[in-house]
């Protein structure tokens, strides 16, 4: 059983679906893609990963304007918050890794880390 673990993971859904303008992204799961699809000027909000480990990119795979996704614990060790993708293909890559240990009486928080895979997306 334990020789199909890679292959049951390969088999399981990877695709977050576009939740569309204003609305917010969630990603809790290892590998997988968003792919965004603009009408105009857009924006989505990148919610905060809820352990580290997880693997996500996102694409924009339609421009129909450009689409700014906000994340509130930031993209990198500079905190930027904003990620715009303008053009169709921009690509970016991500870890969520941990911000705040936990201590006596709070939870440990955590964040996105821009991985090798930044390609067009500007960060501000």
């Amino acid at each position: 059983m334990g020789h199909r673990i890679h292959h049951d993971l390969y088999l399981g859904p990877k695709t977050l679906d576009d939740p569309g303008d204003g609305n917010d992204i969630r990603a809790t799961e290892d590998l997988s893609i968003c792919e965004l699809v603009s009408t105009a000027a857009e924006t989505r909000t990148l919610l905060a990963p809820t352990k580290p480990g997880i693997r996500l990119t996102i694409r924009m795979l339609t421009d129909g304007g450009d689409i700014i996704v906000y994340a509130a614990e930031g993209f990198n060790r500079d905190l930027e918050t904003d990620a715009t993708f303008a053009d169709a293909g921009d690509i970016l890559s991500m870890i969520s890794v941990t911000l705040a240990r936990a201590s006596t009486g709070t939870a440990p928080t955590y964040r996105w880390e821009i991985l090798e895979g930044n390609v067009g997306v500007t960060l501000v």
